[in-house]
């Protein structure tokens, strides 16, 4: 394709060979109802079946009156407006309002979407840790039921998302990190036999199982020395702040109680704050410990580089006494086959 100049002067893009839509993608009316009503994030162009050409309609961050709205939604109904795929990244953002339309946009990769699903993931579950709230808990609930119903459809798409999770190793991912890999454990055990009900359960106390954190001092976290024993007491006590958090917000399942009052438990009994051990702590506590300590071990900070991770999960492995070794291994094996 070439660009060449109208009468007018206006440069089009010649597309007298067929459009390629690998390099440009239609967008429906429900895509545009998910851009800002003000300016839109990509250029716009109104294909002339005719002559065959694209011709640009808008350029991104211009403010949009609503004669021109007006007609680029005319545009779209008739499925003749476009967009560069030069700005996926900046489609893609806007799209992640509506998780089920992301789901089903055919402009989307399934790799896109996986980056989509944890971009948003990650900005819902901060908004719930900021304020654990009944409406914050509503907007994580929708994300993480379209990301089960996204997953369900493909186990195989879980790779890709873990894939994407060891692509941002930054302290600020670490909490959704450890959650998508407490997700992808549960999956690979429980591989062939996964309800997309149970997986949505499961889900949410993956999410939420630091949320006791969320009422932790800032202070006290962002401290370089070491805590004092009445900070490392305070700090302790931060599961069963999560499990009251719960309670407050109804969270009564044991799925998502499990991980939250027990992902600091250890094997031997040497973990907090209940000093459960052996079967007193269930798989999915168990699960949320190994994907909590995996992820502090690859986490990058400003004092020291983070683990490669097949060697973090090996540490894990022979440190048997603290961790379940069926939990472990399914980390390691996983990994195993995202790093083919």
């Amino acid at each position: 394709m070439a660009i060449k100049e109208n009468v007018l002067g206006i440069k089009e893009i010649d597309c007298s060979n067929g459009l390629n839509t690998e390099d440009y993608n239609q967008i429906d009316p429900g895509i545009l109802d998910c851009f800002p009503r003000t300016k839109y994030p990509v250029n716009l162009f109104h294909w002339k079946e005719n002559i065959r050409v694209l011709s640009p309609v808008y350029r991104a961050g211009r403010e949009i009156d609503r004669h021109l709205r007006a007609r680029i939604r005319d545009l779209s109904e008739k499925g003749l407006l476009f967009f560069s795929r030069n700005q996926i990244d900046d489609y893609a953002a806007c799209v992640a309002c509506n998780l089920d339309t992301a789901l089903d946009d055919p402009n989307l990769t399934w790799d896109e979407k996986a980056g989509v699903f944890i971009g948003e993931l990650s900005r819902r579950q901060g908004a719930m840790f900021l304020h654990p709230m009944a409406q914050e808990l509503d907007d994580l609930q929708k994300a993480i039921e379209c990301l089960c119903a996204y997953l369900v459809e493909d186990s195989n798409r879980m790779a890709k998302v873990v894939w994407d999770v060891h692509g941002n190793i930054s302290l600020e991912n670490r909490r959704i990190n450890a959650s998508l890999i407490a997700l992808a454990i549960y999956m690979e055990i429980h591989k062939g036999d996964i309800m997309l009900e149970t997986l949505e359960v499961v889900a949410m106390g993956f999410f939420l199982y630091d949320i006791g954190m969320s009422k932790v001092s800032p202070m006290m976290l962002a401290k370089a020395q070491q805590l004092t024993p009445p900070e490392q007491r305070s700090m302790r006590e931060h599961p069963k702040v999560g499990l009251e958090i719960l309670n407050r917000l109804n969270l009564t399942r044991p799925e998502i109680a499990e991980p939250v009052i027990q992902h600091h438990e250890r094997i031997n009994g040497t973990g907090y704050p209940n000093k459960l051990k052996d079967d007193r702590i269930g798989q999915l506590g168990r699960i949320a410990g190994v994907a909590d300590s995996y992820c502090a071990m690859i986490t990058e900070t400003p004092h020291s580089k983070g683990l490669p991770p097949i060697n973090a999960a090996a540490e894990l492995v022979t440190n048997e006494r603290q961790y379940d070794q069926v939990v472990c291994r399914t980390l390691v094996r996983f990994l195993q086959t995202v790093q083919q």
